[in-house]
């Protein structure tokens, strides 16, 4: 006589979370966030155009934060200019 089949569970995979951001002037995804938390300052890089942004940090900000921040003030910046 023989056993039931035994079902198999698949791992459940996790999805990787992105590190990079949409660059405001070239919409790539290629920015990419620095926190300088002892300095309270913040690099803003985007690989693709070169634009290289600093930003003081509050303190218990987190990368989205920061990003969020820069790209509202440079929509603002954009469009009053």
């Amino acid at each position: 006589m023989g056993r039931r089949k035994r079902r198999t569970t698949l791992p459940v995979r996790k999805r990787r979370k992105s590190a990079f951001f949409r660059c405001p002037v070239c919409q790539h995804n290629s920015i990419m966030v620095e926190l300088h938390e002892k300095e309270g300052k913040a690099v803003i890089k985007c690989f693709n155009c070169g634009l290289v942004e600093e930003i003081e940090m509050k303190p218990g900000e987190t990368k989205v934060d920061v990003y969020t921040r820069f790209f509202d003030s440079y929509i603002e910046r954009a469009e009053g200019a």
